[in-house]
């Protein structure tokens, strides 16, 4: 089977394939420096991450390129009332997940201590984990836009969301070897992420497959610490668990009380035009078609 029948006619193995190998490799020299492993006498700066972040974006529009010889791998359809649905409902439910949720278990009164002017600082922290930062932009392109609608179709809302989850978490394994990566532990960090893919999930579903909606949610998840630590700036908080414990199990709370609430179908309509993605074929082929 050649290349380009594997992109074709396996293009979710070819899209995790190529995502995982674009971002392993690239992150290897800063794994292997002074900064991860040691095994190099080179120091590379944390910010070389941002690299290998866009491996799920590349990894798409080679995989578009080989199949069809286009680039066109999403619609850009999209109804404005379903953008405003999922941007306002998403915000909402990521915001509670990471600070209002945790903030109330761990604050000690009286609550008034909470700085709430914190969040409007919003939408200049989100610009910044978008375009600046490492995540958001180079992912949910591959992540929500490429590889959830296709999973949807082979599976229901509650399999595609852990297939992606886990898939999403497994990916980020080789940043364990850098230490200054993340404090949280490797299983903390594998239910966060994968409780994380059902709240995606439910937003990408009731926006009717925005991918601009997915790339600020993974954005506003990614600056909502530096929200968090202005929010809690004057408040006095207990430390009988660890933030990242805490923020994982918000996150699983939440998909549970998504999935019962929505009755698993985590807003996913099957008769809706993005649920079923399209092969959009290159003229060449639609020439070939025509006659």
């Amino acid at each position: 089977m050649t290349v380009k029948n594997i992109a074709k006619h396996r293009p979710l193995f070819s899209f995790f394939f190529l995502a995982y190998l674009f971002a392993w490799i690239s992150w290897l020299p800063l794994i292997l420096s002074q900064t991860g492993l040691g095994l190099i006498p080179v120091k590379i700066s944390m910010a070389y991450t941002v690299i290998g972040s866009y491996a799920p974006l590349f990894a798409v529009l080679l995989l578009q390129w080989l199949a069809h010889h286009n680039l066109k791998f999403f619609h850009l359809q999209f109804s404005w009332k379903h953008l405003l649905l999922g941007l306002l409902i998403g915000f909402a439910l990521i915001a509670s997940a990471f600070i209002l949720i945790p903030s109330a278990i761990m604050t000690r009164p009286p609550l008034s201590f909470w700085n709430w002017k914190a969040f409007l600082s919003y939408p200049f922290a989100i610009i910044h984990s978008i375009f600046l930062a490492a995540g958001p932009l180079g992912e949910e392109p591959g992540w929500r836009g490429f590889a959830l609608p296709r999973l949807l179709q082979k599976f229901n809302p509650f399999l595609a969301s852990l297939i992606l989850g886990t898939v999403w978490f497994c990916w980020h394994l080789p940043l364990f070897l850098l230490p200054a990566w993340t404090s949280s532990p490797m299983y903390i960090y594998a239910l966060l992420v994968i409780s994380l893919s059902f709240t995606m999930t439910f937003i990408y579903n009731i926006s009717k497959g925005n991918i601009a909606i997915a790339i600020i949610m993974h954005g506003i998840f990614n600056c909502s610490p530096f929200i968090l630590n202005d929010f809690l700036s004057n408040a006095v908080t207990k430390d009988f668990i660890s933030f990242e414990q805490l923020l994982a199990l918000s996150f699983l709370f939440l998909a549970i009380i998504l999935l019962l609430f929505t009755r698993g179908k985590l807003g996913y309509i099957k008769s809706t035009a993005y649920s079923k993605p399209k092969q959009l074929k290159s003229h060449k082929e639609k020439t070939a078609a025509d006659n």
